[in-house]
């Protein structure tokens, strides 16, 4: 499990406070605490996942409060997804398994259509149909679309700060760019780099898988 991510608050006894670095002014300090707290419930709603705010009194008591709006999942990385959506991704896998890949891009597209219309593309819930959408469309015939599908997701998890589940969406993306060999070496090629670039943000636990993509890119290029 993921830890909560921390934030700072400094608060001053002149009514100023500063959030991670970032100062808000206040009137007093009892609303210096109150734009604190306004503050990081904003942040933990942009970044979809609960914060745990640190904060120094300036008498240099700390407290520490979780903070988690309403609307925040409790699984930021929604490792669980809501029913029925969860039975609709099982049964969309089941039929891409089999070999049914009409039948699965169709009831992968309307899901994904419905996920991003209700919680945004960016949400944690759109970004795991995202994911399997990718998968379908590569096993439907498409690896490189499924790719670059797979690589977008990964930046999504990024933006939302959630790393290990953007590591999974690169794992997912380099098996379906494994798949695509070099069929189409200028495409590959290509999204080889962009595969790379996504494991270089991972530093050392990318490094590995990242050296082995360029050797492969290098080899596409020669082609």
């Amino acid at each position: 499990m993921m830890a909560v991510e921390r934030v700072a608050v400094d608060l001053a006894t002149d009514g100023r406070v500063w959030v991670d670095g970032v100062e808000v002014r206040a009137a007093s300090v009892e609303a210096a605490r109150a734009a604190a707290v306004a503050r990081v419930e904003d942040l933990a709603r942009r970044r979809r996942r609960p914060l745990r705010m640190v904060a120094r009194d300036p008498d240099g008591q700390i407290h520490e409060v979780e903070v988690a709006p309403q609307g925040v999942p409790a699984d930021p990385d929604a490792r669980t997804m809501p029913e029925p959506t969860a039975g609709r991704m099982a049964a969309i896998k089941e039929a891409s398994t089999r070999g049914s890949h009409r039948v699965a891009e169709d009831a992968v597209e309307a899901l994904r259509r419905e996920v991003c219309e209700e919680h945004g593309p960016s949400h944690p819930y759109a970004l795991r149909v995202r994911e399997l959408h990718a998968i379908v469309v590569a096993r439907a015939g498409q690896p490189a679309e499924g790719v670059a599908m797979a690589l977008d997701v990964a930046q999504g998890w990024h933006d939302l700060g959630s790393p290990d589940a953007a590591w999974g969406a690169i794992v997912c993306a380099g098996t379906l760019w494994e798949r695509l060999g070099g069929a189409r070496s200028s495409e590959g090629a290509w999204l080889g780099e962009r595969l790379a670039h996504a494991l270089a943000r991972h530093g050392e636990r990318g490094a590995s898988a990242r050296a082995a993509v360029l050797r492969k890119v290098d080899q596409l290029r020669m082609r």
